[in-house]
């Protein structure tokens, strides 16, 4: 209790004490203590070594201590980012209370997380198995019809089930924003609006248009910014300047391009990712050193650990459909390079063209879709810089998407 923990670690780790599951119990606090105090990986791993030593005795445990060691566990693993490490625990704790639906809805999520889609599906079906009608994993089990098996009709009634009633713990924005998105896929577009303006109202969305799910409710929102209205006028006018160079550096790398993965357009959409969460891709910035050099000089951009700065390449007929942006903490900047005639982006309600050697910024949260009514190969370059509105200390801070 007053932080001596390699103290602590020393006195119950003696031999004596090996079968005692108090003692276990504090040589995991204590570890976890000194992980926590030092920022050290090392000890979080010991320490969630050791919550997990003492809940193979779990017998020993009454049900209010095994839900305080596993909680404190599954913590730890999430912090550190193994979520399968989860699974036993999560297992135990099924078995311990057969009759909760909780762990299991957990579980699911755990596996989702670790992006095991398969292992949270086979629990899934259990889970409704057992309870028909629990809208948690009504909602987990349309999220997974529509994004991995694109079974889009099917998705909408499991979300539509979840989202019968505006309470409870199936109340959320991500089963919100997936109900909606798979209402436009299926052109059901009424319906989508309707979902999304109920989303807003219940605070789920920052507005029926601006639908990201990760954001600083306090930013500033507006779908276009002037350039002007930025911190970030000498890099657009840097990147107008070198244009031609960072044309001639898009091109050479053409084979290095990548399908589109999110599977917002079905053909003809094509990427190739210079930086990501605020890193350099290793080995990209040696086939493009004008353009990366450009973007080293704004740290807003190089270290956006929520954006991205990539050429897209677009064919002709392309259509990209409706959607959002993850979050609202950054601004996206498009610089056009080639074949811009009759190329198109709606952001909100306002439609532009790029244009060859210009920028142009608006803001991914809210709805845009792109179309390509040209005859050739459309490029353009990407640079995603923080919101101007977040502090230093908020830039440092927010986990990188």
């Amino acid at each position: 209790m007053e932080g001596a923990w390699s103290a602590c670690e020393r006195r119950v780790s003696v031999k004596a004490l090996m079968d005692c599951a108090r003692a276990q119990y504090l040589l995991a606090s204590a570890l976890d203590g000194m992980a926590e105090a030092q920022r050290d990986n090392r000890l979080l791993s010991r320490a969630i070594t050791a919550y997990l030593q003492l809940l193979k005795n779990n017998e020993r445990l009454s049900d209010t201590k095994l839900v305080m060691v596993a909680n404190r566990a599954i913590d730890r693993i999430k912090f550190r980012g193994v979520y399968l490490n989860a699974e036993p625990i999560y297992r135990l704790l099924i078995r311990r209370f057969p009759n909760e639906v909780y762990y299991r809805n957990n579980l699911t999520v755990c596996f989702l997380m670790a992006n095991r889609v398969d292992l949270a599906e086979e629990v899934l079906k259990e889970t409704l198995r057992l309870w028909p009608d629990d809208r948690v994993a009504l909602g987990h089990y349309g999220f997974i019809l529509k994004n991995t098996h694109n079974k889009h009709e099917e998705a909408v009634e499991y979300l539509q089930r979840a989202l019968e009633h505006e309470s409870g713990p199936a109340n959320e924005p991500r089963f919100y924003y997936h109900l909606g998105d798979a209402l436009l896929l299926l052109g059901r577009l009424k319906e989508a609006e309707e979902v999304h303006k109920r989303g807003a109202a219940l605070g789920h969305f920052l507005s029926p248009s601006q639908r990201s799910l990760y954001n600083v409710d306090r930013l500033k929102g507006r779908p276009w910014w002037p350039i002007e209205d930025t911190p970030y006028v000498q890099l657009a006018r840097a990147l107008e300047k070198s244009w031609r160079e960072i044309l001639k550096e898009a091109l050479a790398a053409k084979a290095l391009y990548e399908k589109e993965k999110e599977g917002l357009s079905e053909k003809g959409w094509s990427q190739l990712d210079l930086f990501v969460r605020g890193q350099e891709i290793p080995g990209r910035c040696k086939t493009a050193p004008v353009t990366c050099s450009i973007v080293r000089s704004e740290p807003a951009a190089a270290g956006c650990r929520r954006g991205q700065v990539k050429f897209s390449a677009m064919e002709a007929a392309t259509r990209v459909r409706p959607h959002v942006g993850p979050t609202n903490c950054r601004l996206r900047m498009h610089l056009g390079l080639s074949n811009t005639q009759n190329t198109f982006i709606r952001v909100d309600k306002e439609i532009r063209q790029w244009e060859v050697g210009k920028v142009f910024i608006f803001d991914d949260s809210f709805e845009h879709e792109v179309w390509h009514n040209g005859t050739s190969p459309r490029l353009v370059l990407i640079v995603d810089v923080w919101h101007p509105d977040l502090t230093a200390k908020e830039r440092r801070s927010l986990p990188a998407i």
